[in-house]
């Protein structure tokens, strides 16, 4: 009776060790406070295409999973959340099913309870450039599919450069239908943990994590928008008459010429 007792203590410990090594990943201080920019919808694909200018608009900050550095760029617009995540591996020490995944605390809270959401792009064959994007509600701790997937992920590997990017909707007005996820509130900051693991197991498999708070920016008002048209305006005005003047000088110049000539004549 001892030794089977004794062995049921032994199983609850190994449990709680276990809940309580995953539940260490989400914990932690945010170390940067990030404002994104309002830019143009990116290509949810992996791949930046330089050509026109594809997150040219991101805010931009150097951070760190652990002792892994990366590159966080953060965009939005009226209807997305836009995050990428980048960091250079050599070529051997990639994992062919790597994953980024990024937890969202409904608030700005970094407490464990408070992180319900988690979207992640876990790579099939990184070789391949083969990915799947998943999207899972945290119910006490417990990872579960979302009924509805929302948002988009795409990754890459260039070269020895790992590639994910985010698209995660923002909706100001929750109406409860979609509780699975955080929808955000304009002018509200919410802690996200950008995680990284090596293998297809939530949450056991992240194997470093970093928690950034980021501020959702509220759309441009109307008094900016028309403050930024009539800057426009005013700018295409002044070089337009800047242009008239100049084209007239350029022509004075060349009737003045032409009577020199008349007169040498």
């Amino acid at each position: 009776m001892k030794k089977k007792n004794f062995k049921v203590m032994v199983w609850i410990l190994v449990i709680n060790l276990s809940i309580a090594s995953s539940l260490f990943i989400i914990n932690g201080t945010a170390t940067e406070t990030i404002d994104p920019k309002y830019g143009d919808t990116p290509v949810i694909d992996g791949y930046i295409d330089s050509s026109i200018k594809e997150w040219n608009k991101a805010t931009k900050v150097q951070s760190s999973l652990g002792d892994l550095p990366i590159e966080l760029w953060v965009m939005q617009n009226n209807l997305n959340l836009f995050i990428c995540v980048q960091f250079d591996l050599l070529p051997e020490y990639h994992s062919a099913t790597e994953f980024i995944g990024i937890l969202i605390s409904n608030s700005s809270s970094e407490d464990v309870e408070n992180f319900i959401d988690f979207k992640i792009i876990q790579f099939i064959n990184i070789t391949k450039d083969e990915f799947d994007y998943f999207d899972y509600h945290i119910n006490n701790s417990v990872f579960q599919d979302d009924t509805q997937s929302n948002g988009q992920g795409g990754a890459k590997l260039e070269s020895s450069t790992s590639i994910y990017e985010f698209s995660i909707p923002i909706n100001n007005n929750n109406d409860g239908q979609f509780s699975e996820d955080v929808f955000f509130e304009y002018g509200t900051s919410y802690a996200f943990n950008i995680t990284y693991g090596e293998t297809a197991v939530y949450p056991s498999g992240i194997k470093k994590s970093e928690i950034v708070l980021i501020n959702i920016k509220a759309p441009p008002t109307e008094e900016k928008v028309f403050i930024n048209i009539a800057l426009l305006i005013s700018t295409i005005i002044i070089f337009s008459v800047l242009g008239i003047l100049y084209g007239y000088y350029i022509y004075k110049i060349f009737k003045l010429k032409g009577k020199i000539k008349r007169v040498r004549r």
